[in-house]
């Protein structure tokens, strides 16, 4: 093979590469699945589960959403 042939060959195999690692990096989803479990106390501003009635910290009460703010979701 002449100076060329590996010249193209080597193009060729780099652009290849640069392909396969675009397309993964199109890929990539961000990892949000905890989040929605999660809210933050307006009084303390600590992150508390959804599941809970109240601040685990202050004790305050959470309200919750209006029915229509959620349907929108």
């Amino acid at each position: 093979m002449n100076a060329i042939g590996v010249s193209v060959s080597l193009l060729v195999v780099v652009f290849a590469i640069l392909l396969v690692l675009f397309y993964r990096m199109r890929r990539l989803k961000p990892q949000m699945a905890g989040y929605a479990s999660q809210r933050m106390c307006p009084a303390c501003g600590l992150i508390t589960p959804r599941s809970k009635a109240s601040c685990q910290e202050c004790g305050k009460a959470f309200v919750n959403a209006p029915a229509g703010r959620q349907a929108r979701r």
